[in-house]
């Protein structure tokens, strides 16, 4: 009897998609003409994924660099740097997750370091380490839950650094941005002189010719300009801040993938309109631009918009600053201590170092504006759960 091979064929990719483990596998052994072509049809395969067990196919993923590393005399250089493509797609979705997924990406992200260093010679040198530099980026975004501000902006200088090495540009611009975001937890001098970063990232991405970046990077990294321009009370953080919309929204369709590694979404453009106008002192607006993506209005602080955990977490902790520096007339005590506690109970769930601190921070703030209020002091109790 002979043998159907269309039927056979068929019913393999069958067995294949219904597993996503195997199906993301699948995709990383099969030859791509890059590594970014890779990262983004393996994105765009898991957001399509419903099943039940994304995160431990996720898991998978992001070890399989790890697992294939006593084979490394017989791995050619792409095929690492295909492994830790592959794998670093996989943290970017670990790091948008719960405590135990970001703690899983952290924790095989520096393995990924020696891995490309060794790879990063002859003809792929350029690639390995713009992947590098991806690396540090997303140690510098989970660093800030897991070590603290100071580990994630020395890891997005990292970053920047491989970047430059690259001589990638898009890669660069990428960096920069991460950058710019880590300043941002700095004080002083430090934090208003990030704002020529901001400016480096915006220069690239408008020499059309020379560096080819999608309109969501463009967004992003507008909104990065607008928030150190507000910061200096600049007049063109507005026209910054209609160039982040304008760019966000020309994607086909609104359709266009956004990779993991992008830290952008509908939610995150809002939310860095509202803390540009923090910083312009018009909290009462920024107040209501952060209510456009948490339900502020009903007291439950469920988001209206798809959001990762830790991006939820950090409007909360924004809403409630600006609740606090509203004028005294528009002060409202009870709102203020409800996101207050809505923050100290997500931080500690995320077990989140840098959150909690902002969480001390507000309440040294609110003990300041009601000085021995009952309500304040037995805030105390839930601080230190």
């Amino acid at each position: 009897m002979p043998v159907n091979t269309t039927q056979e064929t068929h019913n393999l990719q069958t067995y294949i998609q219904a597993d996503l483990t195997t199906q993301l596998m699948a995709i990383t052994f099969t030859p791509s003409e890059s590594c970014w072509m890779l990262q983004q049809e393996l994105s765009r395969i898991i957001d399509e994924a419903t099943e039940p067990m994304r995160t431990e196919a996720l898991q998978r993923v992001a070890l399989l660099p790890l697992l294939l590393k006593g084979r490394s005399d017989k791995r050619t250089a792409e095929e690492v740097i295909h492994e830790c493509a592959a794998g670093l797609t996989a943290c970017g979705y670990l790091a948008a997750g719960e405590r135990k997924e970001m703690e899983c990406a952290y924790s095989v992200l520096g393995s990924y370091v020696p891995l490309l260093q060794a790879a990063a010679q002859g003809k792929y040198e350029h690639v390995a380490l713009a992947l590098l530099s991806q690396t540090f980026q997303l140690k510098s975004r989970i660093s800030y839950h897991l070590e603290g501000t100071k580990k994630a902006l020395l890891y997005a200088e990292q970053g920047v650094s491989y970047a430059r090495q690259s001589q990638n540009r898009a890669s660069l611009v990428l960096a920069l941005r991460e950058l710019t975001g880590a300043y941002e937890w700095t004080s002083g001098y430090q934090k208003m002189n990030a704002l020529q970063y901001a400016e480096e990232a915006a220069y690239l991405i408008e020499q059309k010719r020379h560096t080819k970046v999608s309109p969501v990077i463009e967004s992003w990294v507008y909104t990065g300009l607008a928030k150190y321009q507000a910061l200096h009370r600049k007049p063109e953080t507005f026209a910054s801040l209609a160039k982040a919309e304008e760019t966000f929204f020309a994607r086909e369709a609104n359709t266009e993938h956004i990779p993991p590694y992008i830290n952008h979404s509908h939610a995150r453009l809002i939310r860095h309109r509202g803390i540009a106008f923090a910083y312009l002192g018009r909290q009462d607006i920024a107040l209501e631009t952060f209510g456009q993506i948490i339900d502020i209005e009903s007291g439950n602080f469920n988001a209206k918009l798809p959001v990762a955990a830790r991006t939820h977490l950090g409007i909360l902790s924004e809403a409630m600053f600006a609740s606090l520096k509203l004028p005294r007339a528009k002060k409202d005590k009870e709102l203020s201590i409800a996101l207050w506690k809505a923050v100290v109970l997500f931080a500690q769930r995320l077990q989140s170092e840098t959150y909690l601190n902002e969480a001390n921070l507000g309440y040294q703030i609110m003990e300041g504006i009601w000085s021995g209020d009952n309500d304040i002091i037995e805030l105390q109790d839930l601080l230190i759960s």
